[in-house]
């Protein structure tokens, strides 16, 4: 209680006691006459006829063996982002160029949070690509550590020379440098379709395709295991599985190509019909492993439903 003086009322000064199941509230506690009583000053003299104050203090405590250390979080992530955002705010001009390429489909993974005078790593850059007319920047070092087939282009090469960059779209190939400096690819970027008629000989128009395709061109084979689960998702069709089966097959895309091999054994007949499927005829092993995976099938309802229920 606090009397009217601003001080503390002596009376109800006690040590704290912890609440518990069988004991709950202070141990002593204070008439009601002595809070009416004047020389006490523990009502003050207002409109509504005299208002107690009453002060609280709540300590809360908590159980040692649940209590978690902190533990930082490590932004290195974030520190490597800042560098490829920054290397290729540098120029005005490529930077509006970026911005312009980059938001195909309304999407802008090159947007720089930091601004243009937020650090002095901007001239740290020492490869620059260009991708169909856009320029981009990048730090080999990194390359070397993420992305060994991108590396590789860059090597015997000094800053100044650009290294051209074909059959890829500059949005595609920025999430690919995006990843390899540690950031993550955009859900939204997989439900784009691509400008592209064609990706890596097979007729699809989908942004999942044209990374799998850019990420196996380039080495960057944590993109290549993502992309691909997303292709087997919704990219095989009838008139896509000739093709994609080959790119798989080509391209050591193991779960593309298992997902084909189970798609064209149920879809046999209307893939024999495709065009495209006038160039799995001309490869013997991959007729031989869509045998192989018939007569497996066969074997399997042999076993599973008996010999005499199999036509």
């Amino acid at each position: 209680l606090v009397r009217n003086d601003g001080e503390w009322d002596s009376h109800m000064s006690c040590p704290c006691v912890p609440f518990n199941r069988k004991r709950k509230g202070w141990p002593n506690f204070i008439s009601r006459s002595r809070i009416l009583d004047r020389g006490c000053q523990l009502l003050n003299n207002d409109c509504y006829g005299g208002t107690l104050t009453v002060l609280v203090k709540v300590q809360l405590f908590q159980d040692a063996r649940t209590l978690e250390c902190y533990i930082p979080r490590n932004d290195m992530n974030c520190k490597l982002l800042r560098l490829l955002e920054e290397a290729n705010s540098t120029d005005q001009d490529n930077r509006q160029n970026n911005n312009n390429n980059s938001n195909h489909n309304n999407y802008n993974p090159n947007h720089n949070k930091y601004g243009d005078d937020s650090s002095n790593t901007k001239n740290t850059a020492d490869v620059q690509f260009n991708v169909e007319g856009t320029t981009l920047y990048a730090h080999s070092l990194i390359l070397k550590m993420s992305a060994l087939t991108l590396a590789s282009l860059c090597e015997d090469t000094d800053r100044d020379t650009t290294i051209p960059i074909t059959g890829v779209s500059p949005h595609i190939f920025l999430c690919l440098l995006r990843y390899a400096y540690g950031d993550n690819i955009p859900e939204e970027l997989w439900t784009m379709n691509t400008s592209r008629t064609s990706v890596g000989g097979v007729s699809c128009t989908s942004s999942a395709m044209e990374l799998l395709d850019a990420a196996n061109r380039f080495g960057v084979v944590g993109v290549k295991l993502l992309a691909e689960s997303k292709v087997v998702q919704s990219d095989i069709a009838v008139d896509t599985a000739s093709d994609l089966l080959l790119y798989a097959d080509s391209n050591d895309c193991a779960l593309l190509k298992e997902k084909v091999v189970d798609f064209f054994l149920l879809h046999a007949e209307q893939i024999r019909k495709t065009p495209e499927f006038q160039k799995v005829k001309e490869s013997n092993t991959i007729l031989d492993e869509l045998m192989e995976a018939l007569l497996s099938k066969r074997v399997y309802r042999m076993f599973s439903l008996g010999e005499n229920d199999v036509d």
